[in-house]
């Protein structure tokens, strides 16, 4: 309804808010009383709950918890092949 037909078309790619922008909607939203929806639609967010996340993990971790987080399985590490010591046999005759 705030965004008309843009508001309803699916986006190709997932847009990525830099730390600066997250902290300026946490802070419009803390000064000005606004709900999590009213201020996803004066910063042009399709997701109100988007804020909701990024208030949780500003409390929670500070500004350190608004910087991008690593996507995915990490990847396998190389392990050093720890080649076990063949015992010398004691020959006996």
């Amino acid at each position: 309804k705030f965004q008309g037909i843009d508001g309803l078309k699916r986006r190709k790619t997932k847009k990525e808010y830099s730390v600066q922008f997250k902290l300026g909607a946490i802070q419009f939203m803390l000064t000005t009383g606004a709900s999590y929806l009213e201020t996803a639609v004066h910063f042009k967010l399709n997701n109100p709950s988007l804020i909701k996340r990024w208030t949780k993990e500003f409390h929670e971790q500070g500004v350190e918890g608004l910087n991008a987080k690593p996507k995915g399985r990490p990847s396998m590490s190389k392990k050093p092949n720890k080649q076990k010591k063949k015992e010398e046999k004691k020959i006996t005759r």
